[in-house]
């Protein structure tokens, strides 16, 4: 039974967000954006244990935003779990029959679903804030009769376990005989009282051993029975020293993990190692934990829930992208945050969740695989549903939820064939207007995959920028960055990172990608055929006109633009460095053609011995085209919105 949906109300500064939960979830975003307080909210909703007299929340957890604003005038936090089954028949018997006054089907696709709200807000006439754990029915709303019973929860709590680490691990605690995990698997040891009697005896005459093999410690011994004497406590024949512990958990209590270093024979305990290495040895302890303890010891049916923060925290790059990429052995489902770009890089688009500031409150962004909306039943529909359904069903109507799914980008003309399915109802034609227009953000498979190829390099800093800035390929990205240098507006400095689409995918995509995560983006663009043809992708994908830059020369590309607009006498100067023999001399037709054409054959070395040049020159701001200037001053004004 996992969780597939949370929903957020009036929790700190996550005031109304709505997130899908995969087997793997990844949070980003920057500090301060909600991703510890979803993790809290789960830790709350979750707990081990329901005390029904002490609000699982305190004050600072109710929003406010305002002057003057109080706990008691919050309009109530709401936290909502759904777990729902991937495909029919899932979950086990066993937990239908145990949960069956819970349990809700859509009659549909015959899913079954719990959800779970706790709510809680300021009452007036108890003078105390009120608090209450509903389960819900398919339309969100309590369930009454049997399924309002409080026994539920109790039977419920024990099917899903939450487990956190944060991201100060310390290997000290967790692998102390009291930490959550290593010290309970160390107290469930089970040893037979036949072993554990053969254990201490033998323990017994270690001890001994270790006495005997010097005289001084007898001396000692003898010296600290005069205790019981003074005391008249009785002789001090029974005072002794134990060299070791003689009980066979006082022993266990003492274990240690040690390890053996590359290329040594000597085994050194976790602690004597960096933090990397005690970093990671906690993040596995924890599955050990589930694997001896929670599958034996809970309900057969039990998920485990491991949120973690910073896993990379301590570790090196490498070891970073190993454990991202390793994360399926890690069999419990997982919500994990992180602000590593190395540790992005590993991780699939569908997977990442992006938090983004909005002045007093977050707003939570990712790649969505169909979109809905509520709108009443009619014949016709249902028609349109099952000729426009192919396998992956792009079109379908939940009639129990009176829900309209689409699973596409909808066509112009199944928009207008859906809206003259209802021409009379002007608010439901508007629903479908917006869901028309929401479905344009819909990204397929074939897509992602060029995204997570393409996209795995730069991925990391795609996601944590605030704006984009989209060129064609390597040597605009090379100027447009040295040109923001002599503006004194490094772009790194306002959370802008420069994308070449050439080499990473195609413009269409990441615009569709950065409406999805709601980043803003400017496209400069050549003015030729190909130059054209990429304008007219990410317009029809949704980027505004004002957003894409074209060469202000018809039918130019950058290497022509730049030796136009001033930078001749340099290209000159780089070819007849080069001891290049051209055609045409100077004054002849076609001699600023050929120059173009051989700085056209490495476009790339050439922008390099460009900038080079520049530089060795000292040049200022004054020589930057006034294109390439307003496109910088109007990204990084985007990005320092944000």
């Amino acid at each position: 039974m996992k969780l597939r949906e949370i929903k957020l109300k009036n929790f700190r500064n996550l005031v109304d967000i709505s997130i899908p939960i995969d087997d793997t979830t990844i949070l980003v975003g920057e500090n301060n954006s909600g991703k510890t307080a979803l993790i809290d909210a789960l830790k709350i909703a979750l707990p081990y244990y329901i005390s029904n007299r002490k609000s699982p929340f305190d004050e600072y957890d109710y929003h406010m935003s305002m002057h003057g604003d109080r706990p008691q005038t919050s309009k109530g936090i709401v936290i909502e779990l759904w777990f729902r089954e991937d495909a029919p028949n899932e979950w086990p018997d066993a937990l239908i029959q145990d949960l069956n006054e819970i349990v809700q089907t859509d009659a549909t696709q015959g899913i079954n679903s719990i959800g779970l709200r706790l709510s809680s807000r300021y009452d007036q006439t108890l003078n105390d804030f009120n608090f209450k754990w509903e389960f819900l029915d398919l339309y969100g709303q309590p369930l009454v009769g049997k399924g309002a019973n409080p026994h539920n929860l109790t039977r419920f709590l024990p099917y899903i376990r939450l487990f956190y680490l944060s991201s100060l691990r310390d290997s000290n605690d967790e692998f102390s005989p009291r930490s959550q995990y290593w010290g309970r698997i160390l107290r469930d040891i089970q040893i037979s009282d036949e072993q554990k009697t053969h254990l201490e005896e033998n323990l017994e005459e270690l001890n001994k051993s270790l006495l005997s093999a010097n005289s001084r410690l007898e001396q000692l011994r003898e010296s600290l029975g005069k205790v019981q004497e003074i005391m008249a406590l009785g002789s001090g024949k029974n005072t002794t020293i134990h060299a070791l512990p003689l009980k066979s958990w006082e022993l266990m209590s003492k274990s240690e993990l040690v390890i053996k270093a590359n290329g040594s024979d000597i085994e050194f305990p976790l602690s004597r190692y960096g933090q990397g290495t005690q970093s990671l040895s906690v993040l596995f302890l924890f599955q050990s934990y589930i694997d001896l303890l929670l599958k034996p010891t809970f309900k057969q049916e039990t998920e485990a829930i491991l949120t973690i923060e910073e896993p990379e925290a301590h570790l090196h790059p490498h070891a970073t992208r190993a454990i991202a990429s390793n994360l399926s052995k890690l069999k419990s489902q997982k919500i994990i945050s992180s602000h590593s770009p190395y540790f992005i890089q590993e991780i699939p688009l569908i997977d990442i969740r992006v938090f983004r500031r909005d002045g007093p409150v977050s707003k939570v962004f990712y790649i969505k695989s169909q979109f809905s909306i509520n709108i009443p039943k009619n014949p016709e529909l249902l028609k349109f549903c099952e000729e426009n359904n192919p396998a992956f069903s792009a079109f379908e109507y939940k009639e129990d939820i009176v829900t309209l799914v689409v699973k596409k980008r909808i066509g112009k003309q199944e928009f207008l064939a859906l809206q003259e399915l209802y021409s009379d109802q002007k608010d439901v034609k508007e629903q479908l207007e917006n869901l028309y227009n929401e479905s344009q953000l819909y990204i397929n498979n074939e897509e992602l995959g060029k995204l997570d190829t393409f996209v795995k390099r730069i991925r990391g800093e795609v996601l944590f920028a605030r704006a984009w800035l989209l060129c064609e390929g390597q040597t605009e990205n090379l100027l447009v960055k040295y040109f923001a240098e002599l503006m004194d507006m490094p772009l790194d400095q306002y959370g802008v990172t420069v994308i070449d689409y050439q080499n990473n995918g195609s413009p269409g995509i990441f615009v569709t990608l950065s409406r999805n995560y709601q980043i803003p983006c400017i496209m400069l663009t050549d003015s030729d055929n190909q130059g054209k043809n990429h304008v007219k992708q990410v317009v029809d994908r949704g980027l505004p006109k004002d957003m894409v830059r074209e060469l202000p020369i018809e039918n130019c590309d950058l290497e022509k633009y730049l030796y136009r607009n001033g930078f001749d006498k340099e290209y000159k100067e780089i070819l007849t460095y080069e001891d290049i023999t051209l055609t045409n001399k100077p004054g002849d037709e076609g001699f600023d053609k050929e120059i173009v054409e051989m700085i056209q054959k490495d476009k790339l070395t050439h922008m390099h011995a460009l900038i080079d040049k520049l530089k060795a020159k000292g040049v200022d701001k004054s020589r930057i085209p006034e294109f390439f200037k307003k496109a910088i001053t109007d990204i990084t004004r985007e990005g320092y919105a944000k």
